[in-house]
């Protein structure tokens, strides 16, 4: 830890993504600078070496670890023009074994084809700011079968007929199915579903009234027209229709914990972590796919979508701060809402928050303090770090109009 910064706030400047499914603008407006070209697909916030953040000291910048060590969490700004690949994580002990496993037979850590990249287990939560579509969680399989048969397409209704034999892990059968096939029939199937989903796209000036598709039919079609768009192809198109499709208004949350299938589709988020990259994708990507480790981890049974609502745990006046629960203790999210203008009286006595923790001002301008913490103003795109000190936790004032998140271990 340097010299001088325990307990301080400390302004932590994060690293930006530029993934080819990012938004060309969404993060650049957020930071409040002039878009590069690139897509910004993520903007990382924590320790992780990948991408680590680093903070104002009076020596000027020095890597975030410096004054934390490394963190348990890593906070995302995450926004989806494209979606991401289809993929499950592994639980702690799956990715323990996994990795020393794969230590032993000396597969180097930054190969394509390595599963597990190192030994923790990777639950993710993302909170909408924006609409959000995603899939998440194998859905109920009638549902499914119900879609498939509306899409009209004959090789897909024999690919899932799997789900009306072994509703409770007939996903497992259809996966395998669609992830093995050779790569010509696997790429011709997919042009073929994504053209039976064109057929269903309502005409731009239909000549005669047109009797709709069903809700849930008409959806799918549009997922897979989407998906086409931007994955040719890929057979992970059709793998994604064994998923519960799900849009989040802002503020619900998605929960991902281990052996959950699951694709973000669209929209921006804040995305929160354990700090981890073990990722075992199953479609939608250029990426390696290694099918029968993915099905061995995958939980098949069918479930609705871990879809979280916020919890109030504090208001008063001019401040509200929300949560969502989640059963792990890498991380905590919370938001606090500040409408503490100057002049305002005080709101409350503050709220707590465990250390170390990261600030991020989505909105508006907040300025945060607390008893031998020292104060920062913090405005829209910035984050600060809230060094770790002589106590677990403490409490922090808030005063200004804006929305802050506030991250920390769990």
């Amino acid at each position: 830890m340097t010299a001088g910064t325990p307990d301080r706030i400390l302004r932590l400047f994060g690293r930006v993504r530029t993934y080819d499914w990012g938004s060309p603008s969404a993060i650049y407006d957020l930071l409040g600078e002039t878009p590069t070209g690139e897509p910004a697909a993520e903007l990382w916030l924590g320790t992780h070496p990948g991408a680590p953040s680093e903070v104002e000291t009076a020596n000027g910048r020095r890597p975030a670890a410096d004054v934390a060590g490394p963190l348990p969490f890593l906070l995302k700004v995450l926004a989806a023009e494209k979606a991401l690949s289809l993929q499950v994580h592994p639980d702690t002990t799956r990715a323990q074994t996994g990795f020393d496993d794969e230590e032993r037979s000396g597969v180097p850590r930054d190969a394509a084809q390595r599963r597990y990249r190192d030994r923790n287990h990777k639950p993710e939560l993302i909170v909408a700011l924006t609409p959000f579509r995603a899939l998440a969680g194998v859905r109920d399989p009638q549902r499914t079968l119900a879609v498939v048969h509306g899409l009209g397409y004959p090789p897909l209704e024999a690919a899932f007929a799997p789900l009306e034999r072994d509703p409770a892990a007939g996903a497992a059968t259809v996966l395998r199915t669609l992830l093995t096939m050779p790569a010509d029939q696997a790429h011709g199937f997919a042009r073929g579903l994504a053209e039976a989903a064109a057929m269903l796209e309502p005409p731009a000036a239909p000549a005669a009234p047109a009797a709709p598709a069903a809700p849930a039919v008409a959806s799918a079609a549009d997922l897979v027209r989407r998906l086409a768009a931007t994955h040719p192809g890929d057979v992970g198109i059709a793998a994604a229709l064994l998923l519960n499709d799900i849009s989040l208004r802002p503020g619900e949350a998605l929960f991902q914990p281990a052996r959950l299938l699951h694709a973000y589709v669209h929209g921006v988020g804040i995305e929160i972590m354990a700090t981890s990259d073990n990722v075992l994708r199953g479609g939608l990507t250029p990426k390696h796919i290694d099918v029968d480790e993915l099905l061995d981890v995958l939980d098949p049974t069918p479930a609705p979508a871990p879809v979280l609502i916020p919890r109030t745990t504090l208001a008063t006046t001019g401040i509200t701060v929300r949560t969502w629960d989640v059963p792990v203790d890498d991380f905590l999210l919370a938001e606090a809402i500040c409408d503490l203008p100057a002049g305002a009286p005080p709101g409350g006595d503050g709220v707590t928050v465990t250390r170390p923790a990261i600030l991020l001002v989505t909105d508006g301008t907040v300025e945060v303090g607390g008893t031998g913490t020292g104060t920062i103003r913090l405005h829209r795109g910035q984050a600060a770090l809230l060094a770790p000190g002589s106590s677990e936790s403490t409490r922090l004032r808030l005063t200004g109009v804006g929305r802050v998140f506030l991250a920390s271990p769990g």
